[in-house]
């Protein structure tokens, strides 16, 4: 990709994608494979390898130490998910998919700041579950709800009283309760006060890290 306008650029690969078929995963079965494919500590780091420089899979190869079935394990979920595709036949780029992974687990120093701080007190609070399994069979059930993923992406533009998430989604009492109880367990949303939302740090992660697509 040669586009000089990184937006440009990444807004027609995923249009492109989406046309060739290659993004028609339900929101779960996107989020799962993603998860499971970037568990890998290989292959979170093939993805960085690739966003400094286009490599061939015998350069891979050789940087991993990995034999040829392993390798193409790795460069197949990769490929797979989007995170990465082929320029030919033998060589491997980094997709906007890729780019955007790296982009959310580096942010600017005084955003991991605020978000290091934040865990901090939610775990001294007794917040954070404490097998991550658990908090992210939770976060996921949580997640399967697609009010519940859309009362997240608003809060994100701004908070929103116990009446507006009620008004916009049009939920009955025990509804707006029932989703907004959940977010909070799960730590996308927190209570400013007695009848405001406001998304979290985990909230925000949350949307960064999901295709607005599939919201």
């Amino acid at each position: 990709m040669t586009n000089d306008d990184p937006e440009k650029r990444r807004q027609e690969w995923y249009e492109k994608v989406k046309k060739e078929g290659k993004l028609n995963k339900s929101p779960i079965e996107d989020h799962n494979a993603k998860l499971k494919t970037l568990q890998n500590p290989v292959r979170r780091d093939i993805i960085k390898h690739l966003n400094e420089r286009k490599m061939t899979f015998d350069e891979l190869k050789g940087e991993f130490d990995l034999q040829d079935m392993p390798m193409k394990l790795h460069l197949g979920m990769l490929e797979e998910n989007l995170y990465i595709e082929k320029e030919d036949e033998t060589t491997y780029v980094i997709t906007p998919r890729g780019e955007d992974y790296l982009a959310s687990i580096e942010p600017k120093d005084d955003l991991k700041k605020r978000r290091d701080e934040w865990y901090e007190k939610a775990k001294k609070e007794g917040k954070l579950k404490e097998n991550p399994t658990e908090d992210h069979r939770a976060g996921l059930k949580a997640m399967q709800n697609p009010v519940r993923r859309h009362i997240v992406e608003s809060l994100g533009e701004g908070k929103m009283t116990f009446d507006e998430v009620k008004a916009k989604f049009d939920l009955n009492d025990v509804q707006a309760r029932l989703n907004l109880d959940m977010l909070v367990d799960t730590l996308y949303i927190e209570k400013e006060d007695d009848t405001t939302y406001v998304i979290t740090v985990r909230g925000e992660a949350f949307l960064e890290n999901v295709d607005h697509k599939h919201l």
